[in-house]
């Protein structure tokens, strides 16, 4: 999940926030088995889509007027890898150790020497050619969610080179285009809506992130020509979860339809209708705070999954602890790291390099 609301001086979109932290928690059970959580929320994974289309949305918000001022790819780059740096590369040297430790075991497959090689590829967050990846089909096996990490800066570059180019009819042209080969990658790659994980179907990331990323640059572009309607805050989100929980089967045709009508209405919908929703008091705190959390606990979450599920394997046969359970303190886990890592060195570390790097100021 790469999708996150920029600190400072403009709109905040408080419902949004929360719907993306939602969204990361959702996430979750894709990667922590539960067959309840299954069941319950088979479309988890379109979450990424609505990152994807929430950050097209939010970086014209933040930084339409900065780009338009001269900012330049290069600096825009530059405070994109600042903001998301840091709590990847936390997540690395968690999923690092956790796969050092497993190869000094002989626990898996991986070898030392491919945890290495793996680490070296993930540090510039480049993904690892299958003969040097501990798993030959992970681009990133240290830590899975960067696949859309790195499709996140591909499409943030191209955004941003083009930036001064792009108009409405030419944002919706581009989006168009990248649907159109949107539509084949789902149906021929993984009969659903999550290509670019794997290097079977790493391809599809890119129509993937850029039909989704553009349709949120529209939706921006368009908010003052056309006037929507503003969906109140509890539809937003139970919307959201709508989304998720539609009673799809996981995989096949009916599934392909499904997700590309999320990707094409139902998401793109919900971040148009939903952005100008207001909330306050405790449901905006919640929200906020759930907002704040979501790039960390999405970057993070799988990597300390594995630790957890080292832990618990120790004092409790395989298959013991149930998956709901597992997915319940895998969230917990990563709120309260998130949390914790978010104040004594994400922040800290953020401004050092802000302060180290005018030109991105």
């Amino acid at each position: 999940m790469s999708a996150h609301l920029e600190s400072g001086a403009k709109q905040r979109f408080a419902v949004l926030d929360g719907m993306r932290g939602l969204a990361a928690l959702a996430v979750i059970s894709d990667h922590v088995s539960s067959p309840l959580m299954d069941a319950l929320i088979p479309g988890r994974y379109l979450a990424v889509d609505f990152f994807f289309i929430l950050s097209g949305f939010v970086l014209t918000h933040v930084y339409a007027d900065r780009l338009a001022a001269g900012m330049g790819a290069l600096k825009f780059m530059r405070v994109r890898l600042i903001r998301l740096y840091p709590l990847y590369l936390a997540g690395i040297l968690l999923g690092g150790a956790l796969a050092l430790l497993y190869a000094i075991k002989g626990w898996g497959e991986g070898t030392i020497a491919q945890v290495a090689s793996s680490f070296l590829f993930a540090l510039p967050l480049s993904p690892a050619p299958p003969a040097l990846s501990i798993w030959p089909d992970a681009p990133f096996p240290l830590d899975g969610p960067a696949w859309s990490l790195f499709f996140e800066l591909f499409i943030n570059g191209a955004f941003a080179l083009i930036f001064l180019w792009l108009t409405p009819l030419r944002t919706v042209l581009i989006a168009l285009a990248a649907g159109l080969l949107l539509i084949p990658s789902v149906f021929l790659l993984t009969s659903r809506l999550d290509a670019g994980f794997a290097w079977s179907n790493f391809l599809g990331g890119f129509p993937h992130v850029a039909y989704a990323f553009f349709a949120g640059v529209f939706i921006y572009q368009m908010r003052s020509r056309v006037r929507l309607p503003v969906l109140p805050p509890w539809a937003a989100f139970l919307g959201l979860i709508a989304v998720f929980a539609a009673p799809v089967p996981a995989y096949g045709v009916a599934r392909s339809f499904y997700d590309l009508a999320a990707a094409f209405v139902l998401c793109p919908a919900l971040v148009a209708l939903s952005a100008d929703s207001k909330i306050s008091g405790r449901v905006l705190r919640v929200s906020a705070f759930l907002g704040a959390m979501s790039y960390g606990v999405y970057i993070l979450h799988v990597p300390i999954w594995g630790w957890l599920r080292l832990a618990t394997d120790m004092v409790a046969p395989d298959g013991a602890v149930p998956g709901v359970v597992n997915v319940a303190l895998t969230a917990a886990i990563a709120l309260g790291a998130t949390a914790v890592l978010t104040r004594v060195y994400d922040v800290p570390v953020r401004r050092m390099l802000m302060r180290r790097s005018p030109a991105a100021a």
